[in-house]
């Protein structure tokens, strides 16, 4: 008779277990409904670290990193900051020239391509090309040049707007 009763714990939490994992699995489902899907996006990405000491391989990986960077933010300002399940980012640049202006001074010019793919509508994806030229010092990372560039020019990381 003992026995019995130690069935009926054992069958009590095998039945809880089971609906536990039954309420998991329910609450994971979401329905494909039109406006659902849409990310708001928080996370941004910050600037590089500046490499020390600087040459001009390092300065130019750094300056590729740095633009590619901020037009990411850009894009997703220009979004609203948000985007949806589907859409990918793209920030891609390439350095076109680097130059030495003397013995701890960089000049960098990089030919970019960005915009947001739409996975699901790849007709209806925007992307941009455009040029931007910086000067690198040890203490500074000046932008010089801009054309063609989609969106405004306030085009900073946060911590460097103090």
């Amino acid at each position: 008779m003992d026995s019995d009763w130690a069935i009926i714990p054992l069958g009590f939490l095998v039945f809880v277990l089971l609906v536990g994992a039954g309420m998991g699995i329910v609450f994971q489902i979401q329905p494909d409904t039109p406006g659902e899907g849409v990310s708001n996006v928080e996370s941004y990405p910050v600037g590089p670290e500046k490499p020390t000491p600087l040459n001009s391989s390092n300065g130019v990986d750094y300056t590729v990193t740095y633009e590619e960077r901020l037009f990411y933010n850009d894009l997703l300002a220009s979004n609203n900051h948000r985007l949806d399940d589907d859409d990918r980012v793209i920030a891609n640049c390439t350095s076109i020239s680097v130059s030495n202006g003397s013995t701890d001074e960089f000049h960098a010019q990089l030919e970019c391509r960005g915009g947001v793919t739409d996975a699901s509508q790849l007709a209806a994806s925007e992307e941009f090309t455009y040029s931007v030229t910086y000067r690198i010092t040890d203490n500074t990372t000046q932008q010089t040049g801009l054309q063609n560039y989609p969106f405004g020019t306030d085009r900073t990381f946060n911590s460097e707007r103090d």
